[in-house]
């Protein structure tokens, strides 16, 4: 087997039901394949099945191409390669030359179907090229035994555009003669050839090794190609043959490329494959059920999923470049794998560990539920190779909302304001290659930041329908801004304090521990609790112990065990003596958790009481002198529960569920219960980790990540809108028991259509909502859908923030291209809350997508939003959580600079707070360095854009040595040895470090105005710096001249491994030594 080609390890074809189709149609669409890797799986189906010898595949961009080269070299055997023209803007005659030869070779590999895989962006494969038939008339063959003539050979090549080469290593499109011996590098071949001739007769040819030009073999036959001009008129199909395959990759088409496109694909008789994202009712469609996994929160959930599988006979391949830890965390969960891969091929079910060579080898994971085959890699696996990272969480503070930057993302640098992220750039500075990150800024003004200072950059994360304008550079806007947040940052910190003073000094009610009773209690809990869900209890157990007055927020997803952490804290108050109230947002809720606690408490004789619009007003003041008596001990309501009229006898906890929803004014009220009961807020809205580090004194957080064992994906699939499909998905839910909610969001319509669906379906039960009926009303025909009275709610987008009913599993969204991301993930949210299959139909109209539409449909499809759950970094979500938990007030002044710089802001206001500095103290300056020396990460070392960003972040974000080591490992075993490049970038980061701590500004070479005296090495400090300081530097390296506020030496006089030399000078600088330690440096001597 191949290093490389995992799909020998499965005797079954993965994507049967494609490959079965295009055996019978020659041109058919595929769907349903979910990530590059399952295209690139049912790519090499294809040749393996033997519809054809090779593949022409076309991508979207240069990304898309690199991922599905990789993918493709990854899961199969068969020779796979990229055609990539060169960008020739300036009109370079060698590059066009060179993109000449590109476009003949690949022409000449269509008209032989023998290559394998050749992978392009469809803009390259546009490009114009000789019309077939003038290339094919100026063809030159040469066979053994042909009469020639030396001179008319060359006379030949000339007229056929290829040149005389340097010497015997010819490149592509020359030719060289020494004595009888010819060497060509045709144009249309992969390797050179040469031609032996005696007595003008060719006696022998030979194909040569491209690099030693040592033989090959010999052939009895060669064709050279000529390489001719391009023709307007001339496209790269021509030339495909009928056993080709043109397999179009999910192709994004702007409209000016559109007819072109049609016309390349109308030019060849080849066989036509097109991968699509939507499920698309045609007759020659192929659907497939691959989905992208889970993302595993911890390595419990992750062991969880698997032996859930296993018991299921899935078969599970995770790829690895660390066999041994995935050996070993197996091992200690006692986790049984398989050691030989030739099991699936005998149908063996279970995991399979299989060794790759590089990270490129790591494919995306992949899921298919009808085949139960599981394909993952590394990257799933959490806590691989986590060496108890202690200093970690203070490095990444920033990165969940630093490191997925995009070109084109709206980027906030701290200095110089709001811009956008144009992508990577290199640039050669004297004979020294940079690279930087490349902003756009108002009036077409440019920003080129250097990559040691990406920390300076972060993601603007802001309401959407407040999109800022871009920051002019130099001019005074983005001081005064941000003198002006800087202020409410700084009043926020002195809230944040004062409110957690204020708590510490409170002295609240200390439970105690009822170990017998409560184990009773928690026996009835019908489920295994999750690891998270454990925390969570544990950490509001202590919390209830401990004298003071708890404040705690439980964040975890919709579904994740949220309510068993209320119950059990409700029901350690209850066995205390103490009442509880607890208040959701809206009736419905409220309703449902007075059912789920009456259902488990009845037993234990606690007596609840529910508050809400649905109880007469006689039975609401029965209800409140009850408590007022201590004759309820649970009282279960809306925001009714904060008015002044309710009076409790003895309360000890409130619980707040989802307290976002609540109003400002109930918000106030319920700020100031905080000092006197313990206070527990549900939350399944995500509150960004940033947050958590200046508000961990005033609030507790704890997060389940978990999704609970069994729970599936939802399964999403785009459609066009037809009657006939909404039909079949309603009676596809009825038919198993479950209700469907179906969303349609025009109130003008939404009656006719349920009216319209009630004829086609007579014995379905429909029931409409909508945001304009009267509240009661409203409510009534929610609750009569929720007890199942109707099986299709046929709402508007109130549903997005509606009930939960684990019996709702099929959503239907109608016109889904009007909504935004976030939006349809929240939607989506209302379904799969139990381990039945869920499904969620995005339905559009209209003939073709629009591109930005059918991005947003693309990405839903594309991501398993369960058990990345919490984590979903929806940019509205960030803000809700950022906004409600500051307060209302401030989401004015986070939209202005974006949440994480706000953030960034808020923390270093608390720290200086609790330093004792004032606004006045200077900010700690940033370090520059400019130094004569290559460090970057060279394109040939990481390619991905992403991956390098994501690198330049984190290296520039690191503080002390120990991280950037680890940092420096972590690289090495993810992409291999480090070359010179990316070591001078480590060590430049180490050096700024220092300069950091040695109060430098600014570290650069500089010419001297003598020539002789070469360059000198120049430190700027600042007035921090202490005198002991610069002499203990003098005492290491007494060359250095002071002045005012600068540091000079020549470098002539650091030796040749200058960097390591200036480095120790400042660490010198960065030492802590007093002055007395200086006097007896000093007499010692």
């Amino acid at each position: 087997m191949s290093q490389s080609d995992i799909l020998s390890l499965w005797s079954v074809d993965l994507t049967k039901k494609a490959t079965l189709l295009a055996s019978k149609d020659r041109q058919i669409v595929v769907s349903g394949l979910a990530n590059e890797t399952g295209r690139a799986i049912c790519s090499a189906n294809f040749l393996r099945a033997s519809l054809g010898k090779s593949a022409l595949i076309l991508v979207n961009d240069v990304k898309q191409r690199s991922l599905m080269v990789n993918h493709l070299s990854s899961v199969t055997a068969f020779n796979v390669e990229e055609f990539a023209l060169e960008v020739n803007a300036s009109n370079d005659k060698f590059i066009a030359r060179e993109n000449l030869i590109l476009k003949t070779n690949l022409a000449a590999k269509l008209s032989r179907d023998n290559f394998g895989f050749v992978v392009a962006t469809y803009d390259d494969a546009l490009a114009n090229v000789a019309k077939q038939k003038d290339v094919f008339k100026s063809l030159t063959e040469f066979k053994v035994g042909d009469r020639v003539n030396m001179v008319e050979i060359f006379e030949k090549l000339i007229s056929m555009n290829y040149f005389n080469g340097q010497s015997v290593q010819v490149d592509n499109g020359e030719y060289y003669c020494m004595g009888d011996q010819l060497t060509i590098y045709p144009a249309n071949f992969d390797y050179p050839v040469r031609i032996s001739v005696e007595f003008d007769e060719i006696e022998k040819i030979e194909i040569l090794d491209r690099e030693t030009r040592l033989s090959l073999s010999e052939v009895e036959s060669f064709v050279v190609w000529p390489i001719l001009d391009s023709d307007e008129n001339g496209l790269l199909s021509e030339y495909a043959i009928e056993d080709i395959l043109i397999i179009e990759d999910e192709i994004d088409l702007y409209d000016e490329h559109f007819k072109l496109y049609e016309k390349f694909l109308s030019k060849t008789q080849a066989q036509k494959i097109r991968f699509s994202t939507f499920n698309e009712d045609e007759p020659n469609h192929a659907h497939c059920m691959f989905s992208s996994t889970l993302r595993y929160s911890t390595l419990y959930d992750f062991i969880s999923d698997l032996n859930l599988k296993k018991q299921n006979n899935w078969q599970i391949l995770l790829l690895t470049q660390k066999k041994e830890q995935i050996e070993k965390i197996f091992n200690e969960h006692h986790f049984k794998f398989i050691q030989d891969g030739l099991g699936f091929i005998k149908g063996n079910s279970g995991v399979f560990i299989k060794s790759v060579d590089s990270r490129k080898d790591l494919l995306s994971s992949v899921q298919d539920i009808e085949q139960k085959i599981l394909i993952i890699s590394d990257r799933e696996v959490p806590g691989l190779d986590d060496k108890q990272k202690k200093n970690k969480n203070n490095h990444q503070v920033y990165l969940d909302l630093l490191t997925s930057l995009k070109v084109d993302d709206l980027v906030v640098h701290s200095e110089h304001g709001i811009g956008r992220f144009e992508g990577l750039a290199s640039r050669q500075i004297d004979d020294i290659n940079k690279e930087f990150m490349q902003i756009a800024y108002a009036q077409n003004d440019k920003l080129f930041v250097p990559i040691d200072q990406a920390d300076r950059i972060s993601k603007y994360i802001g309401a959407a329908e407040l999109a800022p304008k871009l920051t002019r550079l130099g001019s005074a806007e983005w001081a005064n801004v941000t003198k002006r947040v800087k202020k409410e940052a700084q009043k926020i910190a002195k809230e944040l304090l004062q409110l957690y003073a204020k708590r510490h000094a409170a002295k609240g009610f200390s439970y105690k521990d009822k170990d017998v009773l409560m184990g009773e209690f928690e026996e009835t809990f019908p489920y295994e609790e999750t690891p998270g869900q454990i925390k969570a209890i544990l950490d509001v157990k202590k919390d209830m112990l401990d004298p003071k007055p708890m404040d705690r927020l439980v964040c975890g997803d919709v579904g994740f065990g949220k309510t068993e952490v209320a119950m059990r804290a409700a029901f350690l108050s209850f066995l205390n003596g103490k009442q509880v109230a607890f208040m959701s947002p809206i009736t419905i809720l409220a309703d449902q958790h007075f059912k789920s606690f009456k259902k488990r408490m009845d037993a234990f004789n606690v007596r609840l009481e529910m508050l809400s619009r649905f109880k007469t007003k006689a039975e609401q003041t029965k209800i409140l002198k009850k408590v007022e008596r201590g004759e309820v001990d649970i009282l279960i309501g809306t925001h009714r529960l904060l008015q002044p009229d309710i009076k409790f006898k003895n309360l000890g906890l409130v619980i707040i569920d989802e307290e976002q929803r609540f109003g400002v004014k109930q918000k106030e009220t319920m700020k100031e219960m905080r000092n006197e009961v313990d206070i527990l807020t549900l939350t399944a809205t995500p509150i960004p980790r940033t947050l958590n580090i200046c508000l961990n004194k005033l609030r507790e957080i704890t997060t389940i990540t978990t999704a609970p064992p069994g729970r599936l994906p939802v399964i999403t699939e785009v459609r066009k809108y037809s009657e006939r499909l909404v039909e079949e998905a309603i009676m596809k839910e009825i038919d198993r028991g479950g209700q469907v909610y179906l969303l349609h969001n025009r109130v003008q319509t939404i009656d006719s259509l349920a009216a319209k669906l009630s004829e086609r379906m007579p014995n379905v039960r429909f029931i409409v909502a909508h945001g304009q009926l009267n509240p009661l009303d409203l409510e009534k025909r929610i609750m009569e859908f929720t007890e199942g009275k109707y099986d299709v709610l046929v709402s508007s987008t109130i549903v997005e923030n509606g009930i939960d009913l684990p019996n709702a599993n099929t959503l239907i969204v109608n016109s889904a291209e009007k909504f935004g991301l976030s939006q349809l993930y929240q939607l989506r949210g209302r379904v799969g809350r139990g381990k039945a299959q869920a499904y969620a139909y995005l339905m559009y109209h209209g003939q073709r997508l629009k591109l930005d539409a059918k991005k947003r449909l693309k990405a839903i499809v594309e991501a398993s939003e369960l058990g990345s759950g919490f984590q979903i970094a929806m940019k509205d979500l960030e803000i809700r959580g950022a906004g409600e938990i500051l307060g209302s007030s401030q989401s004015g002044a986070m939209n202005v600079v974006g949440v994480t710089h706000f953030l960034r802001m808020l923390n270093k206001a608390v720290k200086d707070l609790e330093a004792g500095k004032t606004s006045e103290d200077d900010d700690i300056k940033e370090v520059s360095i400019e130094l004569p020396i290559n460090a970057y990460i060279p394109e040939s070392y990481i390619s991905a854009s992403k991956d390098k960003i994501n690198l330049y972040q984190k290296l520039s974000s690191a503080d002390t040595h120990d991280y950037l080591m680890e940092l420096r490992s972590e690289v090495e075993q993810d992409f291999g040895h480090l070359p010179a490049e990316v070591l001078n970038l480590f060590e430049i980061i180490e050096l700024k470090m220092y300069a950091k701590k040695a109060h430098l500004v600014n570290i650069k070479a500089m010419n001297m105005g003598n020539q002789k005296l070469g360059k000198m090495v120049v430190l700027r400090f600042t007035k921090d710096l202490r005198p002991e300081n610069i002499m203990n530097m003098l005492s290491k390296n007494p060359k250095w001249q002071i002045g005012s506020d600068t540091l000079k030496i020549p470098m002539k006089d650091l030796g040749v491994v200058f960097l390591s030399a200036i480095k120790d000078s400042v660490m010198a600088l960065a030492e802590d030594v007093t002055a007395d330690d200086m006097v007896k440096k000093v007499s010692g001597k």
